[in-house]
């Protein structure tokens, strides 16, 4: 059996996650997603989480499999939601997972649901109720995922990083 865990990424980190994402680029893009196919996300953004400590590993048997950042403060995008409304509106105390990816050779294993799994039990441990995140429409792997793991469409958000930017916003209510 497989050791599966997650940990807080370091800077020395930073090369083995551009890498990652540099193959997430590639997958989105053979999958006809507009999503990550311009600079973002950038080294300075892994940057700004590992400083932050959003920066999560998804670690099997000590190797790097994944990375995801969990923010721990409201999501300014987050605050305009069109066609629906955040359950418990109110609420600005959620984690929000943004830049999620696997790496090629972990690609296939159904650890994107692990790595979504831990992080809601982090947010859990770090005192949050409700996680949310948000995807493109034509990302269609990320819409599934969070409704397998109970995520509820809340409506549409826009991100300023790209043109085509209207996202479909997700949230999850956990228990304590």
């Amino acid at each position: 059996m497989k050791k599966i865990s997650i940990r807080l990424a370091k800077d020395k980190d930073i090369p083995e996650i551009m890498e990652i994402i540099k193959s997430a680029k590639s997958r989105l893009k053979a999958a006809g997603s507009p999503q990550w196919q311009g600079i973002y996300p950038d080294e300075n953004s892994f940057k700004t989480d590992i400083d932050k400590n959003w920066s999560y590993l998804l670690i099997v048997d000590k190797e790097i499999a994944g990375v995801a950042a969990l923010m721990q403060i409201p999501e300014k995008s987050y605050e305009k939601i069109e066609n629906g409304n955040w359950l418990q509106e109110n609420n600005l105390h959620y984690t929000t997972i943004h830049r999620i990816a696997i790496a090629d050779q972990f690609a296939g294993r159904h650890l994107a649901t692990i790595f979504f799994q831990l992080l809601i039990e982090e947010s859990k441990k770090l005192g949050f109720n409700q996680v949310r995140f948000d995807t493109h429409r034509l990302n269609y792997a990320m819409q599934h995922l969070g409704e397998k793991l109970s995520f509820q469409k809340r409506g549409i958000i826009y991100v300023n990083e790209y043109q085509d930017n209207a996202r479909i916003a997700y949230q999850l209510i956990i228990d304590k």
